[in-house]
């Protein structure tokens, strides 16, 4: 039987590995694109904001420091364990939660009637952040395969970061005309958007596994890293810092604790 060659003659090498996408790929990557974008939005957009929010509020350089990093941590304390969620009870379930929750805790943001309830939405994006983001890129690693899954990662990465970065020019139009709440209602008509492509578009139950999730070692990271967060933000002010630092080594002692139980126990 004849063998495909290549041009010097010797017989062709067979792809090592093909590709794979899912059923409209295209809208089902530009959903997970526009999910990823809006959770960066949120992140982009308060920094811009908080020489007016420090203005309104008379907020003390604490208080605005915590606001700037809220949303951080919110993002950063949640991801692991509402990654392990999705993983485990459906990836876009997690993902439509986060997109749902997103649009009340930026409404929240936009009309705080004090600096204490726009830290709590901001963290309260963040969480839903948390549900999202990383959920976007665990979707393209299920859906695609081979150089696709390459191309696709290049295209989410390059595209969302572009969009990204006119977060904060946006953001600096708005302030000019209007009140320090309105960047924070920059990223609805993105949220809603999103959440109806990704209704639409992405497939549900994509690879879940069957391992259970650990609840409470999932609750006690998000206090954990929380407190680590906080810990560093705060360990400078006076009178707070050492509440900072007390509040994360109770929590790494509570983590030592269980961890070591649940080792002698297996």
């Amino acid at each position: 039987m004849a063998t495909a060659e290549d041009s010097t003659g010797n017989p062709a090498a067979p792809d090592s590995e093909s590709s794979t996408a899912p059923q409209r790929a295209a809208w089902v990557l530009a959903s997970l694109i526009a999910v990823a974008t809006v959770a960066n939005l949120g992140l982009a957009v308060a920094n811009v904001a908080l020489p007016d929010i420090g203005q309104h509020f008379d907020a003390s350089q604490t208080m605005l420091n915590l606001v700037a990093v809220a949303y951080s941590l919110g993002l950063a304390c949640s991801v692991l364990y509402f990654g392990a969620v999705g993983d485990r009870y459906g990836r876009k379930g997690i993902l439509l939660v986060g997109m749902a929750v997103t649009i009340p805790a930026d409404l929240l943001a936009a009309f705080a009637p004090s600096i204490g309830v726009l830290f709590a939405a901001r963290i309260l994006g963040g969480l839903a952040a948390g549900m999202a983001y990383p959920t976007t890129l665990a979707l393209i690693t299920a859906l695609w395969s081979g150089p696709a899954r390459t191309r696709s990662i290049a295209l989410w990465a390059a595209t969302g970061g572009a969009l990204t970065a006119l977060g904060p020019l946006c953001a600096g139009l708005l302030l000019e005309k209007f009140s320090w709440g309105s960047p924070f209602l920059l990223t609805l008509p993105f949220a809603v958007l999103a959440l109806l492509m990704a209704i639409r578009f992405i497939p549900s139950h994509v690879n879940e596994t069957s391992e259970p999730v650990d609840h409470p070692g999932g609750v006690l990271t998000i206090f954990l890293v929380g407190a680590f967060i906080l810990a560093i933000n705060l360990v400078v002010v006076p009178g707070k810092g050492s509440v900072a630092i007390g509040l994360f080594a109770i929590w790494c002692a509570r983590l030592a604790r269980d961890r070591g139980l649940a080792a002698r126990s297996a």
